[in-house]
């Protein structure tokens, strides 16, 4: 957690906080052939600061985590993880607006690291930095362009292989009604894998976005991913479509996605197929937080020519709740599963179900400056 739940404020909030829990692991390794348990005590420092001014705005939040394995005592370490999230916004003019943001991630849970793949465990880091502008031609017209990096690395010893991906995110949209626009884009990925090599992918785009009522709008992006790898094209599907709907006590989302990707620590450039779901609680009892998000993911090497083969799937549910006690006080408890099954058809094969239990209290309180 990067801070308590502190309604945002106009001006600079600082907010440093330290997070004490308690955690339940019935399978430290993520490999169901050494499957141990073990119970571990985290203490997490947190530190975000918030800036609201009319022409920009800036969110940063770092959080490590100190951690005392029960039984595997040779894991302690005082920066077992780490994480940081940044974004910013800047509007030079009412029409245009530049916006940049960074999410980096460093554990020894693979799966938390490579988007919901496990390779085991290993020291592991990720960093997804994304820059780009928004410029409203007209009241009904907007042009989009976005660059993005993301870099996955595995250190040590252990069975996840190193990746880049570069894109460049276009797109054009234009709001026929209230409630309905559609545009056209185009996004090129450059993937580079330590297993597979380079491949590029073009992927033009239509999309349509309508607010079906007042409450919930439904969002659909598609078009033909057009893969070149190892001297062989590959055409196959490519999108998204998603429904979020407004409650009185939160929101609900479910989306499908797919794309070509990395498969986490696998390697390789795949087609994958995510269905995920958010319910966000966050209105109904004042302090506090529900969440529930389930995730499946599906991922199929592209072609038979590629090095390793890869047919992995994986599900991912989330539970977490907290509640704010006080200005300074809140209390948290989570649950978490994770599954993944490889093919046997697949060049590595690991089987993982985990369950880890956390609960705990956070200490912390904002500083507000004018």
């Amino acid at each position: 957690m990067l801070g308590l739940a502190t309604p945002p404020r106009g001006g600079t909030t600082l907010t440093p906080s330290l997070a004490i829990s308690e955690e339940y692991n019935d399978n430290i390794f993520l490999d169901n052939s050494n499957r141990h348990w073990d119970l571990i005590t985290s203490f997490s420092p947190a530190l975000v600061l918030t800036v609201n001014r009319p022409s920009y705005s800036l969110n940063v939040g770092y959080t490590f985590s100190g951690q005392l394995y029960a039984k595997e005592e040779r894991f302690n370490n005082v920066f077992e993880h780490q994480g940081l999230i940044a974004f910013g916004s800047y509007r030079p003019t009412s029409t245009l607006r530049f916006e940049v943001s960074d999410r980096f991630s460093y554990d020894h849970n693979t799966n938390v690291v490579a988007q919901g793949f496990s390779t085991g465990r290993q020291e592991s880091w990720s960093n997804s930095f994304t820059t780009g502008l928004l410029w409203n031609v007209t009241a009904q017209d907007t042009v989009g362009l976005a660059l993005r990096s993301s870099v996955v690395r595995f250190l040590g010893q252990g069975g996840g292989f190193n990746s880049d991906t570069y894109e460049i995110l276009t797109g054009y949209d234009h709001k026929f009604t209230g409630r309905l626009t559609a545009g056209f884009h185009y996004d090129f990925q450059y993937l580079d894998s330590q297993l597979d090599g380079v491949s590029t992918t073009h992927t033009p785009k239509v999309s349509f976005s309508y607010r079906l009522t007042p409450s919930l709008t439904a969002n659909i992006v598609g078009g033909p991913a057009i893969t070149q790898i190892h001297g062989e094209t590959t055409l196959s599907p490519a999108g998204v479509a998603s429904l979020v709907q407004d409650l009185r006590f939160g929101q609900a989302s479910i989306l499908y996605s797919r794309g070509v990707s990395v498969a986490g620590g696998f390697g390789g450039a795949t087609d994958t197929q995510t269905i995920s779901g958010v319910l966000a609680i966050s209105t109904w009892v004042r302090g506090l937080i529900l969440g529930i998000s389930p995730s499946y993911i599906i991922a199929d090497s592209l072609t038979s020519r590629q090095t390793a083969q890869i047919h992995v799937k994986t599900l991912t549910v989330d539970l977490k709740a907290s509640y704010q006690l006080a200005t300074a006080v809140s209390i948290f408890g989570g649950y978490s599963f994770f599954q993944q099954r490889t093919g046997s058809s697949s060049t590595t094969e690991l089987q993982v179900d985990q369950n880890r239990v956390t609960f705990g209290v956070q200490f912390g309180y904002p500083f507000h400056f004018n």
